[in-house]
C-alpha cells in the first residue's frame, strides 16, 4: 500500500519539516509512503483561494487512490480505530490511499464532497504544518499499533 499526503504549501518551520520527515521516514520501512505539496493560491477572497487550492489537491491525486480529507468536521478517532481502519485498507487490497490538509482557510468543499472518508485530528485548530506533523505521526503510530511494536502504549 502507498500512503500519500498532499497538502497546499510546504512546511515553513524547519524543526516541524524534520519531523515530519522522521515520521513519514519511519513509516516509510513498512509501507510506500509520498509527500506533495501544491502551490498556496495568491487570491486574497478566501473562497476563491480554496476552490484555486481544491482544484490543485484533486488534479495531484493519484487515480484509483481512496481519499482522506483531514477536516475539523471530519470523524475523530483514536489511535487505535485509525490502526483498525489502515489494517483494514491494506486486508482489502487498496493500493493508494491519499491524506488531504488545505490551506489557511481549509479544504474546499468539492474537494470535502469528493472524499471518500473525512477525519478530523481535533476538535482543536492547529496550524497546517503542526496538523501535517500530527497526521504523520498518527500514521506511523497505526502501524506500530498493528504490528505490534512497543512505540504505542
Amino acid at each position: 500500500m502507498k500512503i500519500s499526503v498532499i497538502a497546499v504549501g510546504k512546511v515553513s518551520d524547519r524543526r516541524l519539516a524534520g519531523l515530519c520527515g522522521e515520521y513519514r521516514d519511519r513509516l516509510g520501512h513498512h509501507v510506500s509512503v509520498e509527500e506533495k505539496d501544491v502551490r498556496k493560491a495568491r487570491a486574497r477572497d478566501a473562497g476563491e483561494a480554496m476552490a484555486e487550492e481544491g482544484e490543485k489537491l484533486l488534479e495531484a491525486t493519484p487515480e484509483g487512490a481512496l481519499t482522506v480529507a483531514m477536516t475539523e468536521e471530519g470523524k475523530t478517532l483514536t489511535s487505535v480505530d485509525v490502526a483498525r481502519q489502515v489494517d483494514r485498507w491494506m486486508v482489502e487490497g487498496r493500493r493508494k490511499v491519499v491524506f488531504y490538509i488545505g490551506g489557511a482557510h481549509g479544504l474546499s468543499q468539492d474537494v470535502k464532497r469528493r472524499a471518500d472518508r473525512r477525519w478530523s485530528l481535533s476538535p482543536m485548530t492547529f496550524p497546517h504544518d503542526v496538523a501535517r506533523m500530527l497526521l504523520w505521526e498518527q500514521l506511523y503510530r497505526a502501524m506500530t499499533i498493528i504490528r505490534g511494536e512497543p512505540y504505542h502504549k
